[in-house]
């Protein structure tokens, strides 16, 4: 069953208006709420870690927030070799990762390594 919206419109100015009396009540509610709302007052104390902790979501932020720096972190130690091995030299492929030693070790600081 259509109904076209003129008619809906129509059906909607017949709709019965609210009293006076039921106006009144609501708005009184709706005072005294906001004056209840206005006397919770606002835990207290909690120093910096509480600011930051609210600042990043709580502790569900900060969770996700180390995950992703382990992450971070170990991909960028065992990257871009490692990674790539695992993904099958996909990065290698695309040009993404070359075989430049970046990192050669530590052998060249023992004396007579040539470092």
């Amino acid at each position: 069953m259509t109904h076209d919206l003129d008619d809906l419109f129509a059906a909607a100015r017949k709709a019965e208006v609210p009293g006076d009396d039921l106006v009144a009540r609501v708005l009184a509610d709706a005072a005294t709420v906001q004056a209840e709302a206005a006397t919770i007052a606002a835990p207290s104390g909690g120093g910096w870690m509480s600011g930051l902790m609210s600042g990043i979501g709580g502790w569900f932020g900060a969770g996700s927030l180390v995950a992703a720096t382990t992450a971070g972190l170990l991909i960028g130690f065992y990257a871009p070799d490692t990674v790539d091995t695992v993904l099958g030299g996909q990065l290698s492929e695309l040009g993404l990762v070359t075989q430049d030693d970046l990192m050669p070790g530590l052998a060249y600081l023992l004396p007579g390594e040539g470092g």
